[in-house]
């Protein structure tokens, strides 16, 4: 497997596996990337799972399995129940055959890579329950660089994530900031008072968070009473 950066399946991912005549078509109609991706590739694709106004309930990591044709969904372990669950919701009559795999890999077996908490920050990754989280759109957090396909056709949640591709329109887009000092989680605010969004994660001289529209060509923030300035 190629390596890939682990942020959030630490060292034992839920595993579920997707085998069957109709595993890929299945899975492409309910994931964000393009399963077919996988198709003799080592690689390990970053996916959401959506639901039908394009919110994130899930992101998952999606791999080829050792058989042919078996598609294999990560998730955080804690997650495996109720992401198996929504999956197979829409499972009708299609020929496909679901198993829960979890503890039978650990992350080294699909290539994933742990950096660190200064890593992440510096290249704007967002980490499940600090900037993702149920209910977000996908590319507020830009996952839309890195977990959709806008080519494959339709999935649930696609039609919406779509017209934001088109309209070019967020309410809040995930930013990154420097900071001379140490900063708390919490409200950001322009130089005015006025609030504009919130620092969601802070390491040492860098911060993450979310800055709402209309601020993107500003550059200096208060978190608190410290200054931040968006790279």
């Amino acid at each position: 497997m190629k390596p890939f950066w682990n942020i959030d399946l630490g060292d034992v991912p839920g595993v579920l596996g997707f085998s069957g005549a109709d595993a890929v078509r299945f899975l492409n109609g309910q994931v964000t990337q393009d399963v077919r991706l996988l198709e003799a590739s080592e690689y390990v694709l970053p996916s959401c799972v959506t639901d039908a106004k394009g919110k994130l309930q899930h992101r998952v990591w999606l791999s080829s399995g050792k058989s042919v044709g078996e598609i294999l969904v990560l998730c955080r372990l804690e997650d495996a129940s109720s992401l198996e669950s929504r999956l197979t919701r829409y499972l009708i009559a299609d020929e496909v055959e679901v198993r829960d795999l979890s503890r039978q890999f650990s992350i080294s077996d699909f290539g994933g890579v742990s950096i660190s908490e200064y890593e992440r920050i510096s290249h704007c990754l967002p980490k499940w329950g600090l900037e993702l989280r149920e209910g977000i759109l996908p590319p507020e957090a830009g996952l839309d660089a890195t977990d959709i396909s806008y080519n494959k056709g339709c999935y649930i949640g696609q039609e919406v994530i779509s017209r934001i591709k088109s309209a070019g329109k967020l309410n809040r887009r995930l930013t990154r900031f420097s900071c001379a000092s140490e900063v708390s989680l919490g409200l950001i605010h322009d130089l005015n008072g006025l609030e504009c969004g919130e620092v969601t994660s802070y390491v040492e001289d860098l911060a993450l968070g979310y800055l709402k529209k209309g601020y993107e060509n500003h550059v200096n923030f208060l978190s608190g009473t410290v200054e931040i300035n968006k790279f």
